[in-house]
C-alpha cells in the first residue's frame, strides 16, 4: 500500500478533463479538415495534422476520467486512434453500448438531465 509508482496517484480535475477534450475535439476538426482538403486536392495527409490528432487523442485516453462518461469519450478516442472497430469489428459499439447501458441511457449521445428550468 506504500507504492508510489502507481499511474496517476492524484485526482485530475474536471476542469483538466474538459481542457483536454477541447483540445481533441479541435485536433478532431482540424484532421477533418486536412482529410478533406487532401481529398479535394488529390494529396497525402499532412503529417503534421495527423500527429497533432494522435497526440490529442493519447493525452484524452491518458488522461484519468473523473466520470463515468468519461470512459466512453476514451472508447471513442482510442478508436479513431487505432481503428479498434477494424481491429475488432463492433467492439467500440459493444464497450459503449455496455457502458452506457449501466448508466440507463439509450445513446451516448443524448443529454443525461433535463435542461435546468429557466
Amino acid at each position: 500500500m506504500t507504492d508510489n509508482t502507481l499511474a496517476n496517484p492524484a485526482p485530475t480535475s474536471d476542469s483538466a478533463w474538459a481542457s483536454v477534450l477541447a483540445e481533441y475535439r479541435e485536433a478532431c476538426t482540424s484532421l477533418q479538415a486536412e482529410v478533406a482538403r487532401a481529398r479535394n486536392a488529390g494529396d497525402d495527409i499532412s503529417e503534421d495534422a495527423a500527429a497533432s490528432h494522435a497526440w490529442a487523442a493519447r493525452a484524452l485516453i491518458e488522461t484519468p476520467a473523473t466520470h463515468l462518461v468519461h470512459i466512453g469519450q476514451k472508447i471513442r478516442a482510442a478508436d479513431n486512434l487505432v481503428n479498434l472497430a477494424a481491429l475488432y469489428p463492433g467492439l467500440p459499439d459493444i464497450l459503449l453500448n455496455d457502458l452506457f447501458g449501466l448508466l440507463g441511457i439509450d445513446s451516448g449521445d443524448q443529454r443525461l438531465l433535463p435542461y435546468p428550468v429557466q
